[in-house]
């Protein structure tokens, strides 16, 4: 049955929060089990897929998964690093001001490891963070390219009539891809935020960033009760000021893109980068810079402010431009 967007949002929002807050809640009885973390952050892309289809019958492409242009990618990958050292000027900047212990380099006391590589520290653990980034999102990029190129119906077409059904050995194929790195989380996020929720109000981005900068911190309510922040009152509403505030430069990457997965390359460089350079908000620990870092982080104050600037920025040119058709009003549910 036809609803309004407005009732699709709003059960995507309850649906998705009720879950992810339930699975919040296991892990804060067990913080060692990460895994739960992994599977809170795709609960929007599934509740987003689901609903997508549920009300409109759409098919999970309808969300953006095809290759867009590589400089799409380039420039996602490249924010993070472009918008820590903007925060890292900024804090020297202040330091004058708030005393040297505000903020210092400290390679020494970043360390960063991986299975069979050993341990790395301060540049060359940024390194490795750097050249995790495409090997981890490598297997998005094949799937990217296919669904722009249509493998899996290709592979059907060349196939004998009676055995077509194999097409499907391709996509499994570009599943397989997935396990080594375990849950996509990153991507799950952003089918659901930007795939969904952003598309279903992309003529209208200010209502659509009204309701991210709300709920998309709400989603990370669970992280303020953990060991490492409860009882940080102060830290914990600027993290959430900080979340609320990016949600306008993640919805800017999906209307310019189309695609979720500039968005979701986005979103892992950022949580690969941020920690390694600005330190670890959730724990304290240092990253290539110690110090107030609660209060230069990315997600601290002062990434609440600098991302702020953007918001505004944005806003004004969201304002000014002019209403756009809605691509998921170019067919409705009973033509599908």
């Amino acid at each position: 049955m036809p609803t309004s967007r407005a009732r699709e949002s709003a059960v995507f929002i309850g649906v998705t929060l009720l879950v992810s807050w339930g699975l919040g809640a296991l892990w804060l009885q067990d913080e060692s089990r990460y895994i739960l973390l992994r599977m809170l952050m795709c609960v929007p892309g599934v509740v987003g897929l689901a609903c997508a289809w549920f009300f409109r019958r759409e098919s999970p492409a309808a969300a953006g998964f095809g290759f867009t242009r590589s400089v799409h990618w380039g420039v996602a990958a490249g924010l993070p690093l472009l918008y820590a050292l903007v925060l890292v000027v900024l804090a020297y900047a202040l330091r004058p001001l708030l005393g040297p212990d505000f903020i210092h380099y400290t390679p020494e006391a970043l360390e960063r490891s991986l299975p069979g590589l050993g341990p790395y520290t301060g540049l060359g653990a940024l390194g490795l963070m750097l050249v995790l980034l495409p090997v981890i999102s490598a297997p998005w990029l094949l799937v990217a390219l296919a669904v722009r190129f249509g493998w899996v119906r290709k592979a059907g077409a060349a196939l004998p009539a009676g055995v077509s059904w194999l097409k499907w050995g391709v996509a499994g194929l570009l599943a397989a891809l997935f396990v080594p790195f375990g849950l996509p989380g990153e991507l799950g996020e952003e089918v659901g935020w930007r795939g969904y929720l952003v598309r279903r109000w992309e003529d209208r981005p200010l209502v659509a960033l009204g309701i991210l900068s709300v709920v998309w911190p709400a989603f990370h309510l669970p992280i303020l009760f953990s060991t490492t922040q409860r009882g940080h009152v102060a830290q914990n509403v600027t993290f959430l000021l900080a979340i609320g505030a990016a949600a306008a430069m993640f919805q800017a990457v999906y209307l310019w893109t189309r695609s979720v997965w500039p968005c979701a390359v986005l979103h892992l460089a950022w949580n690969l980068i941020n920690p390694t350079v600005l330190g670890n908000v959730y724990s304290g620990k240092p990253g290539l810079f110690s110090g107030s870092v609660w209060v230069f982080n990315g997600e601290g104050v002062l990434g609440a402010v600098v991302m702020g600037a953007v918001t505004l920025g944005l806003v004004w040119r969201w304002r000014a431009r002019a209403p756009v058709s809605p691509a998921y009003a170019s067919s409705s549910p009973s033509s599908r």
